[in-house]
């Protein structure tokens, strides 16, 4: 692949970038993330049964008791296969919108080690699923793949019965505590033995993605602390972000009882560590929204900011930033506000776009306080509310730059939210295949590049594809965006190949011909195999429908490829190709050739003219054998 060409994650609307790009490709991003899953792993009880059984069996599908950690058992499963086997991937399956099916064979590689996670499959998802399991392991088996399944809870019974179940159990929790810690650079010295703070918490037995989070916040706490500070302090710190603050907020609030202490306490709690000018600025705002008096005494007269927060058990650091005193209170504040005063939610929403419209601030504390708001939708289920105001901020086609920024950092926050992921997933699907406007283009672009890409590359695919087909330009944004992230994966390459090819649907014909005549140059490999090589031919046959001056270009530069390479076997395929996909139309094979004879050798344009000639031979004769009539 040409690895140059498409590989610049800047995307810019109207000069801003939405989002930062990848620190490496997708691909790589996704192998160090299996890397560090590896070094953090405790195996948990039945592993080695369940390795077995994938190795023999080529299939395994995992179920057991909630938060044991089965979709990380399941990766590690695959990843200790050998690695000669063949490339590891993830499929990330949605239900079929009437083109094509959910698990497609087709997709499946010599050896390929793949994961399917169904945890958080819904009814339609793993019918879905269900329904073609059995030819999926059919050619799975052909293909000497393997398969890891991570079973929903709520249907594991429901497996066909020519499936069986492998149970495992839980990791120790300390051992996988520790090779999380160590994981993130916090040796034993540091935190052996563990504190009683530690070992109380270990024992009530958490997830294994959230003792994976409670190190994280272990971790964010040693890097913001004091140098002087232990491991016990952090672990103190992390715990408390994670507490139940609603005694304190309702012990607090009677002491608060004027309007602008309240505004300033939600102000605070958006905008913490923002600055305080931000914070100020905001809590006017509020006031103004909810009609309450803002300090009637003379300007000199006001209390300053230091004596107003201390009520509220927040202060000023020494660079003028608001911050509460214990960590995770912000949060606790406006979820406490959202829940209590639900009468309020509107206003609320609508102070908060203000916010992000009306009040000056940096980049990252206004990142923060996006993602603290989505947070906080999305802790009641208020997906509807995301996605209206990531269309609200995208509707005007000259929007402020702040919200569209602000519009592709919710909609990241919803796809990666472990419980409503699907619902955004499908409203990305949904907005990608209807008429919308160009900062929601721009939004949904960035989140399938930068996001996606990494997370659920398939899901990406897919997007990336239908915002291509819609692109009002042939080379427009979403169209490089598919190009670039298909340069950078064979398999994702493969993928758009396949949809490309398959496509029952007319409308889209044009427009993916347009994108199979821009697509990197192939591997060889590709054309050398029967699957992809039909696909190709079929995105030939329907790119010669277009007019010469789109296709010619791409033509002569496969004539070009199968001249210059020393495989003979490549040749003959490019070849048979191209004169399979020009059989039934004479003035295009009649093109193909004159191009050869004016770009080429001579011996490549003898090869060509004899292909074709064969091929039309071969195609007369059949005709001519069905149209005989028996003599009876």
């Amino acid at each position: 692949m040409s690895g140059d060409t498409y590989n610049n994650y800047n995307n810019y609307f109207n000069g801003t970038q939405l989002l930062d790009p990848p620190t490496a490709a997708p691909r790589h991003v996704a192998e160090d993330q299996l890397e560090r899953l590896q070094r953090q792993f405790a195996r948990p009880e039945r592993m080695n049964a369940a390795y077995d059984t994938l190795e023999s069996e080529h299939t395994v599908f995992l179920h057991g008791a909630q938060g044991c950690g089965r979709s990380a058992a399941a990766r590690v499963l695959l990843c200790e296969l050998p690695s000669d086997r063949g490339a590891y991937h993830e499929l990330n399956p949605e239900v079929p919108d009437g083109e094509g099916s959910c698990l497609s064979a087709d997709l499946i590689g010599a050896g390929d080690r793949i994961l399917l996670d169904l945890s958080t499959a819904d009814v339609p998802l793993w019918q879905a699923v269900r329904r073609e399991l059995s030819g999926f392991r059919h050619e799975l088996l052909r293909r000497s793949a393997f398969l890891a399944v991570v079973l929903p809870h709520r249907f594991e019974d429901d497996l066909p019965s020519e499936f069986v179940r492998t149970w495992i159990g839980r990791p120790d929790t300390k051992e996988a505590f520790a090779r999380h810690l160590r994981s993130h650079g916090i040796d034993d010295g540091l935190w052996s033995p563990l504190p009683d703070e530690a070992r109380t918490h270990l024992a009530t037995r958490p997830a294994m993605g959230e003792l994976a989070r409670l190190v994280g916040r272990i971790a964010e706490a040693r890097a913001a602390g004091q140098p002087t500070d232990t491991f016990h302090d952090w672990l103190r710190t992390a715990l408390a972000s994670r507490a139940d603050h609603s005694a304190t907020l309702d012990a607090l609030l009677p002491d608060l009882p004027e309007g602008r202490q309240r505004a300033l306490l939600l102000a605070s709690a958006l905008l913490e560590d923002a600055p305080a000018e931000a914070v100020h600025a905001s809590a006017a705002l509020l006031l103004r929204r909810v009609g309450s008096a803002d300090d009637d005494r003379p300007m000199l007269e006001h209390p300053g900011l230091t004596e107003r927060l201390d009520p509220l058990k927040a202060r000023l650091t020494a660079d003028g930033r608001v911050r509460f005193e214990r960590r995770g209170f912000a949060e606790a504040t406006l979820r406490y506000f959202w829940a209590n005063l639900p009468h309020l939610r509107e206003t609320l929403r609508e102070w908060f776009c203000a916010t992000l419209r009306k009040t000056p601030m940096p980049a990252e504390p206004r990142a923060r306080m996006v993602g603290r708001f989505t947070a906080l939708c999305l802790s009641v289920g208020e997906t509807t509310l995301v996605t209206r105001l990531i269309e609200q901020w995208t509707a005007s086609p000259a929007p402020r730059a702040p919200e569209v920024t602000a519009a592709a950092q919710a909609l990241r926050h919803g796809v990666l939210d472990e419980e409503h992921g699907r619902v955004f997933l499908r409203q990305m699907y949904d907005w990608s295949r209807s008429p919308v406007t160009d900062p929601l283009r721009a939004v949904l672009i960035e989140v399938c590049e930068k996001v996606l890409s990494i997370h659920r590359p398939d899901a990406a695919l897919v997007r990336l594809h239908h915002l291509a087909r819609r692109d009002p330009e042939t080379r427009g944004v979403a169209a490089l965006a598919l190009l670039r992230f298909a340069d950078q994966d064979a398999r994702i390459l493969r993928r758009l190949l396949f949809r490309l090819a398959t496509t029952r649907n007319t409308d889209h014909h044009r427009a993916d011909a347009r994108l199979f005549l821009q697509l990197p140059d192939l591997p060889p490999g590709f054309l050398l195999q029967r699957s992809p090589r039909e696909w190709v031919t079929a995105c030939w046959d329907r790119a010669f429908l277009l007019e010469p001056a789109e296709w010619g270009p791409a033509a002569r530069a496969w004539l070009l490829r199968a001249d210059g390479t020393q495989d003979a076997r490549l040749t003959d395929a490019v070849l048979r190709i191209l004169t399979d996909a020009s059989l039934s139309k004479y003035a295009i094979a009649s093109r193909l050739y004159a191009d050869a004879r004016r770009t080429t050798s001579p011996a490549l344009a003898a090869r060509l003219l004899h292909a074709i000639n064969q091929a039309q031979s071969t195609a007369f004769a059949a005709r001519a054998h069905r149209q005989e009539v028996p003599v009876t």
